[in-house]
């Protein structure tokens, strides 16, 4: 009877661990978390961006420091493919506060694709290669 009390008790505890949050699979919500950077086209050549996710805030900062967004955003992970929404609070351009930018991403290790339309689009990208989209691939930053 001990045997068999002390296999439940292992069984139970193995269980516990194994459903433990700890074990679980990281949501993208959590992976998202932290500093990001890519490498984004200017007209003088390739410069570095950023990126910041902190809870639900975001802000990105363009690498000459007149384009910088901050703003709230939610994810659909569960989508094909996954979605991101962005409300800008702030930025320098006026008619771009409060809006919302609709977009596309996916998320590989310490890589973020994003591709999004313009601030106030009516509908977000159809895919990657959408012309009227813009598309940046953030690195996780070390």
């Amino acid at each position: 009877m001990r045997f068999v009390s002390a296999v439940l008790g292992l069984c139970l505890v193995a269980t516990l661990i194994l459903t433990s949050p700890a074990c679980a699979a990281e949501s993208d919500m959590e992976r998202l978390q932290g500093d990001w950077t890519a490498e984004v086209e200017t007209d003088s050549g390739k410069k570095k961006a950023t990126l910041t996710v902190a809870g639900k805030k975001i802000r990105f900062d363009g690498p000459d420091g007149r384009e910088w967004y901050e703003g709230t955003f939610d994810i659909d992970e569960e989508a094909k493919p996954k979605r991101i929404s962005v409300l800008i609070n702030d930025c320098p351009i006026d008619e771009f506060k409060k809006q919302t930018v609709e977009g596309i991403y996916t998320l590989d290790a310490d890589r973020w694709t994003v591709c999004a339309t313009a601030p106030g689009a009516p509908e977000g990208p159809s895919g990657f290669d959408d012309e009227k989209a813009r598309t940046i691939v953030f690195k996780k930053a070390k």
